[in-house]
C-alpha cells in the first residue's frame, strides 16, 4: 500500500472469510490488506476482530465491489461492512 491513510471496510470473526473478501477485493484490483489476521492465525480462541482494510482512496470502489449481489449464504458469521 503506497498510501498512509487507511480505512477499514470490513470487521470479520474468522480468518477464512476475512481471506475470502481480501481475494475478492484483490482480484478486483483494489489493494487491501488484513490486520489482526496473523494474531487469529496463530491464537485461533480469542476473540479478535480481524479487520480488512484499504487506501482511502479505493474506498469507493471497494465499497461498491463490496456491497455488488453476490451469494453471501456461505459465511458462517455475518461479517460488518
Amino acid at each position: 500500500m503506497d498510501n498512509r491513510e487507511f480505512a477499514t471496510i470490513a470487521k470479520f470473526s474468522s480468518l477464512e472469510e476475512a481471506q475470502v473478501v481480501k481475494a475478492m477485493l484483490t482480484s478486483m484490483g483494489v489493494n487491501c490488506q488484513l490486520v489482526n489476521d496473523m494474531a487469529a492465525e496463530i491464537l485461533p480462541m480469542l476473540e479478535r476482530d480481524i479487520r480488512l482494510i484499504v487506501n482511502r482512496s479505493d474506498l469507493p470502489r471497494a465499497e461498491q465491489i463490496l456491497k455488488a449481489k453476490f451469494d453471501k449464504s456461505g459465511f458462517k458469521s455475518g461479517w460488518q461492512v
